[in-house]
């Protein structure tokens, strides 16, 4: 690689360290640890690959795609380590674990290749001379939690505060479990703890994150406790989670979500596909018509709920019937958002041993359709916002126009108002109109009653 986009002549920050983060919000916490227990040390946060002592990439391998964008990536910063010889660059996270060692191969610039289990060895490893070859650490404790450490977080107004590690599920098409172990669940009070600290820190909301939340459990408390728990701590204001997973969505949640803030009702649900044959090939543990109840549920339980979910086009053996009941189940909920994905094989799952059958077009195809229902119904269920009035917790100014400000409705939606509020406060915002899919409104005085 070139090395386009790094300017020679940058000083360089003593103890800087520069961290990039890909893929889901599990990997963003972990480069907070990973920070946290770097700063516990002298180092330092720094923006700029070219001021940095240390260089660390923390990687996705969810999917094909983004496991060759980072690998691309990455190959960027040889130019910086030819420049630099002294500049230590190591590769984190879950395609560390997947593909250690043809990282190793095609980048040999590297001086480590880690795990998600394993950076509570990267202090020591920094103290050690630059190794000839890079360092391979795949695996870490399979017991590993993080829950001593408190992350490194940036200014904002949300802190996400992982509550389980790994996963049982073992969908078909998931590396998850092979990248991450199995599921393994924080204690209660470290939850807590975490969770005060960030909001006296002026984190005024806490999304609660696991790959499965609702299966959290932990000395007799289940998740639905745990939200109840984390909703009592003073000042919080808005409370989140993700994500949750059909099979374990119970009513007692719902009964949690339908109480109010700090609860936000908003729920993301993947489904993954509407026919029943190809949900079974998935391995998710549920029927369309299961998943069709509980949304109904959830929608009936929760007042002004926003529902969101996955889907994944193209699984092998998907037939054209099949993804037309994907096509009716989306058209029946209504989503305000999703993410809809082309399957990709993932090694080390049992997806890969059934042939991808399905072509790569014909997955483009199903895939625009469905952001296309997808987009239309977002749009409907936007539109009914515009008149109402909604407590709207402000995250900052609009990277747009300076002189107006970004918030989020208790339900998750964004909205762009005049006025430059302080972020973390909230105000009453009136909704005036819809401009393509966001909301755009003026602050209101409080409604009486």
């Amino acid at each position: 690689m070139s090395g386009k986009g790094f300017q020679e002549g940058v000083e360089t920050v003593r103890g800087g360290v520069f961290i990039e983060t890909y893929g889901c919000q599990m990997n963003l916490v972990d480069s907070e640890i990973v920070m946290a227990m770097l700063e516990e040390r002298g180092y330092q946060r720094v923006d700029r690959a070219e001021q940095a002592e240390v260089v660390l990439i923390n990687t996705c391998a969810i999917r094909e795609h983004a496991e060759s964008k980072a690998i691309s990536n990455i190959g960027r910063f040889g130019a910086l380590k030819k420049r630099n010889p002294e500049t230590r660059i190591g590769v984190l996270g879950c395609l560390s674990k997947h593909a250690s060692s043809e990282i190793a191969k095609q980048l040999p610039f590297l001086d480590w290749v880690m795990g998600p289990d394993v950076y509570r060895r990267l202090p020591a490893l920094l103290l050690e001379p630059p190794p000839e070859v890079p360092l391979i650490f795949p695996k870490g404790s399979p017991n590993e939690l993080y829950d001593d450490i408190l992350p490194a977080r940036r200014e904002g107004t949300n802190a996400w505060v992982t509550i389980t590690r790994g996963c049982n599920n073992r969908c078909t098409y998931c590396v998850v479990p092979a990248v991450r172990g199995e599921e393994r669940h924080r204690p209660v009070e470290s939850i807590l703890r975490e969770a005060r600290e960030a909001v006296e820190e002026g984190f005024v909301q806490i999304t609660l994150l696991g790959q499965n939340v609702n299966s959290y459990a932990h000395e007799g408390t289940d998740f639905p406790d745990l939200m109840e728990q984390v909703a009592a701590i003073p000042g919080l204001k808005r409370l989140r989670f993700m994500t949750s997973h059909p099979k374990d969505c119970s009513d007692k949640l719902l009964d949690v979500l339908a109480k109010g803030l700090p609860v936000c009702p908003e729920l993301h649900l993947p489904v993954q596909a509407g026919g029943d044959s190809v949900l079974k090939r998935m391995g998710r543990k549920y029927t369309s018509d299961h998943y069709r109840s509980l949304a109904a549920k959830a929608r009936e339980k929760v007042p002004g709920l926003l529902l969101s979910t996955d889907i994944i086009v193209g699984f092998p053996g998907e037939s054209e019937a099949d993804f037309r009941e994907t096509v009716r189940l989306v058209e029946e909920m209504e989503y305000d958002n999703a993410f809809v994905y082309k399957y990709s094989e993932r090694p080390n799952t049992p997806a890969a041993k059934l042939e991808d059958d399905v072509p790569d077009g014909e997955k483009v195809r199903r895939l625009m359709e469905l952001n296309d229902i997808i987009q239309a119904s977002g749009q409907r269920n936007r539109l009914r916002q515009v008149g109402q009035v909604h407590p709207v917790l402000v995250e900052g100014p609009s990277p747009k126009k300076p002189e107006e400000a970004i918030g989020r409705t208790p339900s998750g939606h964004m909205i762009v108002f005049p006025g430059t509020p302080e972020f973390g406060s909230e105000l009453w915002v009136r909704v005036k109109k819809l401009s393509g899919m966001t909301l755009r409104g003026e602050i209101v005085d409080k409604p009486s009653s």
